[in-house]
């Protein structure tokens, strides 16, 4: 709901209370929806591996749709916003599932383009609803409470994704047929529609409304000024295409490469989340100790460097040394997310922030999805090229994540390390 004012103490702790249930429950839904079970139900209808990896890159490429939550929000509000376009999502997910009656049927492209257009929708109408999240974020919080909910938030959405994903691996383990995979997603939707209703309920003051219905350019021209935010946007943009890069191949490499079932996969997926959990009631405090440049530089570091875990796998594979990589997803994603927020709000003025926001979420998410389905299809393709001979089906992924890291490195490194710091803090 649109206040007159800005948000008294009152009303600020009220949608706190309502964007903490939004992510509790989000989190079932997002379990049930999320990379993880896409992947699953992408394998389970024998997509290849190219698709696969452009899939995982759509979460980004989604971004594209981003102009329209602006459109939307000038309208009725950030909350409102993010309720319409949580129920298009959602909705996107069950073209997702249809796939599996196409599949069946004998119609295996029908299915393929129902997979690829239903998540490019749901990444899509994803990216729109949460375009003015961040200054929501800001609305309603304090630059004192700020670290402190956005670690509870992080929490509460992943302690509920760890428990959607015991229920669904336990689910699995009486049967792993595509008609379970089919009926997990359509329960996700169903939550993340109730999901929807709580956060039309959060209040905010009239400052999002009017700065979404400001015209871009002069707003653009205040944030580009800004040089902790132009070194911020090639930052997050090489972070992300890494991630694109070495995410979705992982859950890949366990299917086909490890042999690994659909339960094992969930669970190599539990320490994605427990250890996300773990890393999001820290990432807040070490970010206001040591400076939010150091949080993100280091955890990206960390990340890109799980590809060496892949590339010396022994086989038969590690269970403990796989577990590894997902563990660096996890925690460090959350590090990385957090400390990003924190660095935007504190980077840039209120009234140029949801103009920002739009253009960071365009640049880092749209075009690093461009460059990332680009540069992993590509590097799997030249894999597939170079291990036409081998043995082994695991060696493919083995020449794919080397490959992966040394794109890395070359066209990711240098813009992360560039990252400007802020308000003082010492690098």
């Amino acid at each position: 709901m649109i206040c007159a004012a800005q948000l008294s103490r009152e009303q600020k702790t009220r949608s706190q209370r309502l964007f903490l249930k939004f992510c509790l429950l989000n989190g079932f839904s997002y379990m049930c929806l999320g990379d993880t079970v896409m992947i699953l139900f992408a394998v389970k209808i024998n997509c290849s591996d190219e698709l696969i990896a452009i899939l995982g890159a759509l979460v980004y490429f989604g971004f594209l749709m981003m102009p329209f939550g602006k459109i939307v929000t000038a309208r009725v509000g950030a909350a409102q916003s993010q309720a319409i376009f949580w129920i298009l999502r959602n909705a996107s997910a069950l073209l997702v599932a249809s796939a599996s009656v196409f599949t069946v049927s004998g119609f295996h492209g029908i299915a393929m383009t129902a997979l690829l257009a239903g998540a490019f929708l749901f990444y899509g109408f994803r990216a729109a609803g949460t375009v003015m999240s961040t200054p929501l974020v800001g609305e309603i919080t304090t630059p004192e409470d700020r670290n402190r909910f956005l670690a509870n938030t992080a929490s509460a959405f992943h302690i509920t994704c760890l428990a959607a994903l015991l229920l669904i691996s336990g689910i699995l383990r009486v049967s792993q047929s595509l008609w379970i995979l089919t009926g997990v997603i359509f329960v996700g939707s169903m939550l993340g529609i109730t999901a929807s209703q709580l956060f039309r309920r959060i209040d905010e003051g009239p400052g999002i409304r009017e700065s979404a219905r400001k015209p871009i350019g002069r707003e653009l021209g205040r944030a580009w000024r800004n040089p902790g935010f132009r070194s911020y946007l090639p930052a997050v943009f090489a972070i992300n295409t890494a991630t694109i890069l070495l995410a979705p191949i992982s859950i890949l490499t366990l299917k086909r490469g490890c042999g690994v079932d659909d339960t094992g996969a969930l669970l190599f997926s539990l320490i994605q989340f427990g250890s996300a959990i773990i890393m999001s009631q820290f990432a807040g405090k070490l970010a206001e100790k040591t400076g939010e440049r150091r949080i993100i530089v280091i955890g990206y570091l960390f990340l890109i460097n799980l590809a060496w875990f892949w590339i010396f796998m022994p086989e038969p594979y590690s269970p403990w040394l796989a577990g590894i990589p997902f563990f660096l997803i996890g925690s460090c994603s959350v590090a990385i997310n957090n400390a990003g927020s924190f660095y935007f709000l504190r980077s840039l003025p209120v009234r140029t922030q949801v103009t920002a926001s739009m253009l960071a979420s365009l640049i880092t998410g749209a075009l690093a999805g461009i460059a990332g389905m680009a540069v992993a299809t590509g590097t799997m393709y030249l894999a597939k090229i170079l291990t036409q001979e081998a043995v082994s089906t695991y060696t493919l992924y083995r020449v794919y994540f080397l490959l992966a890291f040394i794109m890395i490195i070359l066209l990711t490194l240098y813009p992360v390390l560039r990252l400007k710091k802020i308000n003082g803090f010492k690098m």
